[in-house]
Parts: structure tokens; sequence; C-alpha cells
């Protein structure tokens, strides 16, 4: 699996799809804080088109996204119960005692665990559910594990945790640069704050829809990685 390419096609799509579109990246920001529609359009971008898709068909986006949804709901449903389970076992031991303490962060250890787990599985589920659009494969447990296996569960988690550590270092560069002028701006007198909370919109407003799709395109090409 070459990352850097991944990361660079990633990256190259999301400019392109973006970059002098400005219409389209506002409605897409507002899609992400009305989250079924953000949902639809990663299923577009889940089909794997070279170029990214266009926004229309809201209804189906809207309904496609409340889809997406469910399966996520589904897949994280059992490490949840799990969690629940054993950290209220243990307050039952009794959280004072050391057992019950001991139960308690087992509890919760086990249920990170299996929420990373269970998280491995949902994001190619996901993506195979926009592919076929079918609650059945979506939940095709073997065949998941089976194309997991094709890309190499090595490969799939480095990728991963190159992703997290590239979304992290732009977030903190943003955020750095955003407090110094935030910083600056808060020193003039009541126009300095509406300035700096402009500014923070503003912000929100580019990082959230070029981030977002970058990574549902970087999780794409993960998923596409086993047939190549």
């Amino acid at each position: 699996m070459e990352f850097g390419k991944m990361l660079g096609d990633s990256y190259e799509y999301t400019r392109n799809g973006l970059f002098g579109q400005w219409g389209k990246w506002l409605l897409l920001f507002i899609s992400m804080i009305i989250f079924p529609l953000w949902g639809g359009f990663q299923w577009k971008i889940y089909k794997g088109e070279s170029t990214l898709p266009p926004l229309e068909n809201w209804v189906e986006m809207f309904v496609n996204g409340i889809k997406l949804f469910i399966v996520g709901i589904i897949y994280f449903l059992i490490p949840m119960i799990i969690f629940m389970f054993l950290g209220g076992a243990g307050a039952l031991i009794d959280a004072g005692s050391g057992a019950g303490s001991a139960a308690m962060d087992l509890g919760m250890i086990i249920g990170f665990i299996l929420f990373f787990l269970f998280s491995l599985v949902a994001m190619m589920a996901l993506i195979r559910f926009a592919r076929t659009d079918s609650f059945g494969e979506a939940f095709n447990i073997s065949a998941i594990m089976a194309h997991i296996g094709r890309i190499g569960w090595v490969n799939y988690i480095l990728a991963l945790i190159i992703m997290w550590i590239v979304l992290f270092v732009a977030i903190m560069l943003f955020l750095i640069v955003v407090t110094i002028i935030s910083v600056a701006l808060a020193l003039i007198p009541v126009v300095g704050w509406i300035l700096s909370m402009l500014l923070i919109l503003i912000v929100a407003v580019l990082i959230g829809p070029f981030l977002g799709v970058f990574e549902a395109r970087y999780f794409t090409l993960i998923y596409d990685s086993a047939e190549a």
C-alpha cells in the first residue's frame, strides 16, 4: 500500500473538487450541520468516482445518510452494551473497593478495544453498503473480513494511523494560527471580539468540508486497495 500516493490523491481530489467552488464548499459545511446530508454525500464519495460528485438529489442524500447512520449505530451497539454491562458490574461489586475499581477499569479497557475493533469493521462495512445499497451486505461480516484481509490488517491500521496523524497536525496548525490571530484581534475593544468570532467561523467553514472530503476519499482508497 502506497500511503504517500493515497494522501496525495486524497488531497488533489479534495482540492480539485472544492477550490474555486465556494458555494459548494459552503453547502457542504451546512450539510455537516444537518448531518444526514453529509452522510449522504459521503455515500457518494464512497462510490469511488475519480472526481468529487455533485451536490444534487438532496432527498436521496438525506435518506442515504440516515441509512449510513443506522448501520453505524448497529455496529457500535455491541461494544456499547458490553461497555455498559462491565461498567455496571463493577459498580455493583462496589466502586469504592479494589475489586470494584479493577472491574470498572477492566470494563473500560475492554470497551475501548472493542470500539476500536468494531470501528475497523464498521468503516469498511459503510463503504460496502454504499457500493451495494444492501443492508445484508453491510452486515456480511465474513465478506467484510475477507476484504480487510486482502487489504492487509497491518496496512489497514497503518493507513489509519497515518491519516489520524495528518489530520491532527493539520487541525493543530489551524488552531495555533487562529489562536494567535484571535488574541491579537481581541486587543481591539469590542470590534476585535466580533472579528475574532468571525475568523473562527470562517476557519470552521473552510476546514470542516476540506478535511471531511479528504478523510472520506482516503477511506475509499483504503477500501479499493484490496483490488489493487
